[in-house]
């Protein structure tokens, strides 16, 4: 028997799960084959808050407070690009590393001087390039391996580029254009603001070589949050995800790019829908891939307009092009904020749980609407929020309740299963044939049935499923199976086969 582990496959949407086949017999009875049964559901699992994390001043440049931009899992490291503020109210992009994304060291790179010493892990200003969003790009020259872009505005008056006036300026031109009884379209004509989509280089993620000219030039297009930016492997392209507006709703845009410089127009791909309260708007994408595996996930700001708060929801996706939620309910509660947002990526933090970074704001999304009121905002607060490995989502049933699989390769190795019971719960599996058409009964593989499947209780990550007390499935390698789960009082999070 191979000692391999399957490759788990999570539960957050229907698809996967055999729906049933129904018709009529010749004698007039209808039939439906091997149909899901029981109350299941699928329940989106709340991420459980760590303490404020940077709290304390480790660096002198770091004094003036530090905000994380971006944190991935690479090669083993959680790396951390960052917003450090120093004494002398300059504010850095700086790198730090982490086993568990708690502790974290600041290698001395050696780039910038600071007091008279370059023994600091920072890595240029923050007005050459922001690094909010970093991804390592394989298909690149070793020069270009890593990248990451950032949008910025580019504001027009009277329809000529002023490159010298700054975004408050903007704003308070416009500001007294609407109190002066001005049109909106005499306004946009008066002053436009083009997105523009800047892109910086990496051999190694410390030291940065900003593009000359603009990636791409969105135009008036509203783009005032983030710009997530990945090279997709399996398509062989660049991939952004970033905010976009239909008829003042913003809602997730999604744009590809054969050449780092070279991308297509963007296209919608998410925005709330008629099944959500009238007052939503999705305030950023939040993607990231799902940690070891093949879906995407957007974790995205829900924006609630009525009483100007922002909670977390879930969002999956097998493309990256349809999407859906498992589930209309926030993944990260706002509990005492008033605003949330996500630093992407979900990323382990050891053997049993993943970890996202999110920025806690005291205040409403509207905390003023007057441009000239300067008053300072209240501190936010980093923490992560953590589940268990694989537990986003999960596959419920309060009482009894049945299901199929459709089918699958097995891969020969131990069929593991992520789970928890309630008191008096329990989960037993078989391993059957793949339902077929036109429909015939649904029966175990010999040995694999019901009758001889042990009861599963407890709370486990990967529990290696028997069958009268023996788990090798080497006489099913290379074979579609379908697996038929019965369950009641319990949670199912992923199968591996």
């Amino acid at each position: 028997m191979t000692s391999t582990k399957a490759k788990a496959t999570p539960f957050v949407d229907w698809y996967g799960i055999w729906a049933g086949h129904g018709g009529a017999g010749k004698d007039g009875l209808s039939w439906i084959q091997d149909p899901p049964l029981g109350d299941l559901r699928l329940a989106v699992q709340e991420g459980i808050w760590s303490e404020p994390q940077f709290t304390s001043v480790e660096r002198s440049w770091e004094t003036g407070g530090v905000t994380p931009n971006h944190i991935v899992y690479q090669d083993g490291t959680l790396k951390m690009w960052y917003r450090a503020t120093g004494e002398n109210a300059t504010t850095y992009v700086a790198y730090a590393e982490s086993d568990d994304g708690f502790s974290w060291r600041r290698p001395e790179v050696g780039l910038v001087e600071y007091n008279g010493s370059k023994a600091n892990n920072l890595l240029h200003e923050e007005s050459y390039h922001g690094l909010y969003r970093v991804f390592r790009d394989n298909s690149a020259p070793p020069e270009e391996r890593y990248k990451s872009t950032i949008p910025r505005g580019r504001y027009y008056v009277d329809g000529v580029v002023d490159s010298n006036i700054s975004k408050e300026e903007f704003k308070k031109m416009r500001h007294a254009m609407q109190h002066e009884g001005f049109a909106h379209d005499e306004i946009k004509k008066k002053l436009e603001i083009h997105q523009i989509i800047i892109g910086a280089v990496s051999p190694d993620g410390l030291r940065w070589t900003v593009l000359e000219e603009p990636l791409r030039d969105l135009g008036s297009h509203t783009l005032d949050g983030e710009y997530s930016t990945l090279y997709d492997e399996e398509r062989g392209e660049y991939v952004a995800y970033h905010r976009g507006h239909w008829e003042r709703r913003r809602s997730i845009r999604r744009s590809s790019a054969r050449k780092f410089d070279e991308w297509n127009d963007p296209q919608f791909v998410f925005m709330p829908d008629a099944q959500d309260p009238i007052d939503v708007d999705v305030y950023a994408a939040g993607y990231c891939r799902y940690p070891g595996g093949d879906l995407h996930l957007m974790f995205l700001p829900f924006y609630h307009r009525h009483t100007s708060t922002v909670d977390i929801q879930l969002a999956t996706s097998r493309d990256g092009l349809l999407w859906g939620r498992p589930e209309r309910v926030p993944i990260i509660a706002r509990g005492v904020y008033g605003c949330l947002y996500t630093i992407a990526d979900i990323v382990p933090l050891d053997d049993e749980t993943w970890g996202l970074m999110f920025v806690g704001n005291p205040g409403r999304h509207d905390f003023r609407t007057d441009p000239m009121d300067d008053r300072p905002r209240e501190p936010a607060d980093w923490r992560w929020a953590t589940w268990k490995r694989e537990r986003l989502v999960a596959l419920e049933s309060s009482g009894e309740a049945r299901f199929t699989t459709v089918q699958r390769t097995c891969s020969g190795a131990e069929m593991r299963l992520n789970y928890q019971t309630e008191t008096g719960g329990w989960v037993k599996v078989e391993l059957v044939h793949p339902p077929v058409t036109p429909p015939k009964p649904v029966e175990p593989f010999p040995g694999f049935g019901s009758d001889e499947a042990d009861v599963m209780v407890g709370d486990e990550l990967s529990r290696v499923v028997s069958w009268k007390g023996q788990s090798d499935l080497s006489e099913l390698k290379g074979r579609e199976v379908s697996v038929r789960i019965h369950m009641a009082r319990a949670k199912l999070y992923s199968i591996a086969i």
